[in-house]
């Protein structure tokens, strides 16, 4: 029990002990405490008055009709903290989709590249970048997201892993094995093309040192076997930063609607 809580208790049953001294009966002391309960819910102080109620119920059982009111009272409070909470959950909820909003300007919410809808900047669709060496972002309306490297060359250089530096900062992500599946590479024609994705934390705080510098020159080192080097485009680290951020909005999200379903939930349960 919490400590204040407890103090309370123990107010009470010093009161308890007065009243009875006094000569009250259960019933009057009952009477007494149930006033005073309703008081503090006329004056909105709803846990004092749980409080008190709570000691009805627990030190006068017998007295059926102050029980019966406390009851009926502490449900009274509850369902109006309910009421309160899901009021709160409904204001949080339409911040949280205005700001998602504005960061989805430049992305399209898509199922053309797999089972799964996922969201995908605009300047990022593999239309419009099949033949370019770059970062991309991966986002999907569960908010989970990552980043994964793309090369493109007439040769391979059999990368496996990254750096993203500017002015003596850097970050170096995980090593990834080929696999076939999260480190995979093919060739059509004469074009090599190379595919790693940075799951599960392997980006090792790249996704970040791009999201606080989107504004500055960074350079991307594609490190393996061979070298590839490139300075990331404007629209790329925007891809990544904006995405990165509304991750976070998704989740955020997810986590006011659960919040919103439980709380209605126990209304139901109380009403």
């Amino acid at each position: 029990m919490h400590i204040q809580h407890r103090k309370k208790y123990l107010v009470i049953a010093t009161v308890l002990l007065v009243l009875a001294a006094c000569g009250l009966t259960t019933e009057q002391i009952a009477k007494e405490k149930f006033d005073r309960a309703n008081k503090l819910y006329g004056q909105e102080q709803f846990n004092d008055a749980k409080v008190v109620l709570d000691s009805i119920i627990e030190h006068t059982p017998k007295e059926i009709e102050y029980v019966a009111r406390a009851n009926d009272l502490l449900r009274t409070i509850k369902i109006g903290e309910q009421e309160r909470n899901l009021a709160f959950f409904d204001s949080a909820l339409v911040k949280k989709e205005e700001e998602l909003k504005v960061l989805m300007k430049n992305f399209t919410l898509s199922d053309e590249y797999g089972e799964k809808q996922i969201l995908i900047h605009h300047r990022q669709k593999p239309q419009n970048a099949y033949n370019r060496t770059y970062l991309r972002a991966h986002l999907d309306m569960e908010g989970d997201f990552y980043i994964s490297s793309r090369y493109v060359g007439n040769k391979y250089i059999n990368h496996n892993k990254i750096k993203v530096y500017n002015e003596g900062q850097l970050v170096l992500s995980e090593e990834v094995a080929e696999d076939g599946f999260d480190n995979r590479k093919f060739e059509d024609q004469g074009t090599f093309w190379e595919v790693v994705n940075y799951k599960n934390g392997d980006d090792n705080g790249i996704i970040d040192f791009i999201a606080q510098n989107v504004n500055k020159p960074l350079k991307v080192h594609f490190m393996g076997k061979g070298n590839s080097y490139i300075v990331m485009e404007k629209f790329d680290k925007e891809a990544i930063s904006d995405g990165y951020e509304i991750s976070f909005v998704l989740k955020d999200i997810a986590k006011i609607k659960k919040e919103m379903t439980n709380v209605r939930q126990e209304l139901d349960r109380l009403r």
